[in-house]
């Protein structure tokens, strides 16, 4: 069917990526794990950055890459010793701040332009790490509340797809009026509600796993927190459509049926920042 006619690489590209994740998300817990899953976050976040800097190209502004790069990289890092050690939790906050201070002082010498420079840097190591650094301590939750993150983070995975993947059917199948016809023209309001449907639905699934030693979950925190992301997960991919149009620019990479790092992470930049919060919050 014409309306399907991109679902059999986004189907075979999302098997395969969440075949693998499920692996690694299984196997994290061990010692050696931890630093992989580290390094694999970093080199997301540093593609991420990467892909975000060719955005600002096309708008005429250029950050400096190495910078952005390396900040994203260390904030991430700090996430890791943050979800390891709960008493330095400052680290984030102080890898933000130095990263700051280089910003300005890399601009120090180039006047011209340096708003536009460092507000766009700054939106981009916040709108990368932060998301990709708080999967950590998600993930190694233990450490901080005695439960185990890896369901979390399945939790995390499954409703936000579950949103996408009822967005995408139910839109497609009955969805006549847009939902933001400027930034998403595809996006429509069936479709939008048959995803958070379908958000609430995956959520509730995890009740099964709830008042274990491992996943502490109740009715209403499923419900809630199942609308919330529900919302977040569209939210996301929204406001990363609208930096990609604003930059004219269809997919963050040209991998086929993978669009790029910041177009696998959109319905997550949101979502994972709101589980973090309830989580430690």
């Amino acid at each position: 069917m014409k309306k399907f006619k991109d679902l059999k690489s986004r189907f075979l590209v999302s098997i395969i990526s969440i075949l693998i994740l499920i692996l690694v998300i299984f196997f994290a817990d061990l010692l050696f794990m931890r630093f992989i899953v580290t390094l694999v976050i970093c080199l997301l976040g540093a593609f991420g950055a990467l892909e975000f800097v060719h955005f600002a190209k096309k708008k005429q502004i250029a950050i400096d890459k190495n910078l952005l790069v390396g900040a994203v990289i260390f904030e991430i890092i700090a996430f890791f010793i943050y979800s390891q050690y709960a008493e330095l939790q400052i680290l984030p906050i102080l890898v933000f701040f130095l990263f700051m201070i280089f910003l300005f002082f890399s601009n120090f010498n180039k006047i011209e332009n340096s708003l536009s420079r460092i507000a766009t840097a700054t939106f981009g190591f916040l709108y990368i790490a932060i998301p990709l650094g708080m999967v950590l301590p998600i993930l190694y939750i233990e450490t901080i509340e005695m439960q185990d993150g890896r369901f979390w983070i399945f939790y995390l995975i499954f409703v936000t797809k579950i949103t996408d993947i009822g967005a995408y059917f139910g839109g497609r199948l009955f969805g006549k009026k847009k939902l933001a016809s400027k930034v998403s023209p595809k996006k429509t309001v069936f479709g939008s509600v048959a995803g958070l449907i379908f958000a609430v639905g995956g959520s509730l699934l995890f009740l099964i796993f709830s008042k274990s030693s491992v996943f502490d979950f109740n009715l209403s925190e499923a419900i809630v927190l199942g609308i919330i992301l529900g919302v977040f997960a569209q939210f996301g991919d929204l406001s990363e459509s609208l930096i990609k149009r604003d930059a004219k620019i269809k997919d963050s990479s040209k991998i086929p049926g993978f669009g790029g790092v910041l177009d696998m992470l959109d319905s997550h930049i949101f979502n994972i920042p709101i589980l973090f919060m309830f989580l430690v919050g």
